[in-house]
């Protein structure tokens, strides 16, 4: 999800802060967050917010979804503070319906604004399905991690950097070529790629089983629900300039 100076800023003020602590009240008191995948008709290209529906987190069947639920949600499942819940939720504003002020996780499919080319586990939007789990992609993902990192397979910054680059190479062959990125959603891409290692905490190496489970699934793993350390924006910011580094600098092919 794309990050601005200006959101930011705007997150450390209270803004909306009793309609999100209404929402986070709401989700405690429901307690049922066991897991249920919803069908694919009700979802997004987006496996964490795909997830937290999965988990009860927002609405089971995706729709209606109010930004102050959204930031709620983050906050509560994934034990994000006030700052950086605010930062990513607001993304989702341009998916607002005039009439309910709500969104649906099938908005999310809308080309260019948070979704966009070279994911990693979904084809890109000119393919015509922009937001179906891929089992070849995720497995091309895995495979990079194993190169990167040895037998263990772990996910890391350095491994998804490769990742990334060979996603750059496919976009560059494939037909139709891609219309590239945008310098924002270039921005957006470099944030999408880390954003899961963030959210995990766990030491800056995601376990294959872990990331199996979270992308496969669609389900966060309880070592990333049970883990209470509060995640921040710095956090998030300074591992997408760790991939920077990778992708300009470090020589990750």
């Amino acid at each position: 999800m794309q990050l601005s100076i200006f959101h930011a800023l705007r997150s450390y003020l209270p803004f909306g802060s009793r309609e999100r602590d209404e929402e986070a009240a709401k989700i405690q008191a429901e307690k049922d967050h066991g897991y249920v995948r919803g069908d694919i008709s009700a979802r997004g290209p987006c496996p964490a917010m795909n997830a937290l529906a999965n988990q009860g987190y927002l609405p089971r069947d995706g729709k209606n979804i109010s930004i102050a639920r959204a930031e709620a949600a983050l906050m509560t499942a994934l034990h994000m503070d006030s700052v950086l819940a605010h930062t990513l939720a607001s993304q989702l504003k341009p998916f607002l319906h005039a009439k309910t002020n709500t969104f649906d996780l099938v908005d999310m499919r809308r080309h260019g604004v948070v979704e966009r080319d070279v994911s990693f586990t979904r084809l890109d939007f000119r393919h015509g399905d922009n937001y179906t789990f891929q089992p070849s992609m995720f497995a091309a993902m895995q495979a990079d991690a194993a190169r990167v990192n040895g037998d263990d397979g772990a996910t890391t910054v350095r491994s998804l950097a490769a990742t990334y680059r060979r996603r750059e190479r496919e976009e560059k062959s494939d037909s139709p070529p891609s219309a590239g990125l945008s310098w924002r959603l270039y921005f957006v891409s470099l944030v999408q790629t880390v954003s899961f290692l963030h959210t995990a905490d766990v030491g800056g190496r995601l376990d294959r089983d872990v990331l199996a489970e979270f992308y496969t699934l669609e389900r966060f793993p309880d070592v990333v629900l049970e883990n209470q350390s509060t995640r921040h924006l710095t956090g998030l910011v300074a591992n997408t300039l760790q991939l920077a580094y990778y992708l300009w600098f470090g020589g990750v092919k």
